[in-house]
């Protein structure tokens, strides 16, 4: 399907091996502009690379934001023509549920991750495929450049490294009521994160900047991380709550 808009993919490269393996010389990127921010210098934190894409004057068009080791494996063209541009969208993201007593985290969308070698490889799985989440991981998120320019959105600058795109849906929404869904495409994240103080320190900034927040938001990376109003109560993974549930079944 040819293109009616640009596609931008937009990504803060350090390592040009996996970037040009992943993107550059990927088929499937054909046709698209690339914007390769190179970072290998003053490695200035992803938000204000972003940032600085957001300040160009570009036409509008759908905008990609990826990791430089993260691999598309579909045509994109068709996923895009004719989708809602009031939406954020992502591969992969976490919807969490309110309940009186407790809430439960539930993993929606697919990815396929493992290391940066390709050595071996995981095919993860939400609870379901498609629907609406709180957050994406930061692997992927996709936005069209009309949305950005309508609410002047923007990347918050003190999350360096860590939870960028988490802290961005949920801004979006909270201010301009901007849901994010999930967008169904085959990729590939040659990377599995990590969980450090870097990510905790992260993590009390959202803590404390939604505190009054309209509901409680989770993120995919960790676990039982999660940040907004009522994180107070237990929070349980949908994931390991149905396969107690299916080995108890199995038992009896």
């Amino acid at each position: 399907m040819p293109l009616t808009e640009p596609v931008y993919i937009v990504s803060v490269v350090r390592d040009y091996e996996m970037y040009d393996r992943c993107i550059r010389n990927n088929p499937f990127c054909q046709g698209f502009q690339l914007f390769p921010l190179d970072n290998r210098t003053e490695n200035l934190p992803v938000p204000v690379r972003y940032n600085q894409f957001l300040d160009r004057e570009e036409e509008d068009g759908w905008i990609v934001f990826c990791h430089e080791d993260w691999r598309l494996d579909c045509s994109l063209p068709p996923l895009l023509e004719g989708l809602d541009r009031s939406r954020l969208y992502g591969p992969i993201g976490m919807w969490l549920i309110e309940c009186p007593h407790s809430d439960f985290m539930e993993v929606r969308g697919f990815t396929v991750d493992g290391p940066k070698d390709g050595s071996r490889s995981n095919r993860f799985r939400g609870v379901r495929l498609r629907g609406r989440v709180d957050t994406f991981d930061c692997q992927c998120l996709v936005v069209h450049s009309s949305l950005i320019r309508r609410y002047g959105l923007r990347f918050d600058e003190r999350l360096a490294f860590d939870l960028y795109v988490e802290d961005f849906c949920v801004g979006a929404y909270e201010r301009y009521g901007i849901e994010s869904h999930i967008l169904l495409m085959e990729c590939h994240h040659f990377s599995q994160g990590s969980v450090g103080q870097r990510f905790y320190e992260a993590l009390a900034c959202l803590q404390e900047k939604y505190r009054s927040a309209r509901k409680r938001y989770a993120s995919i990376v960790g676990r039982h991380i999660t940040f907004g109003r009522n994180t107070d109560k237990p929070v349980y993974n949908m994931h390991r709550t149905l396969g107690a549930m299916i080995r108890y079944l199995i038992k009896k």
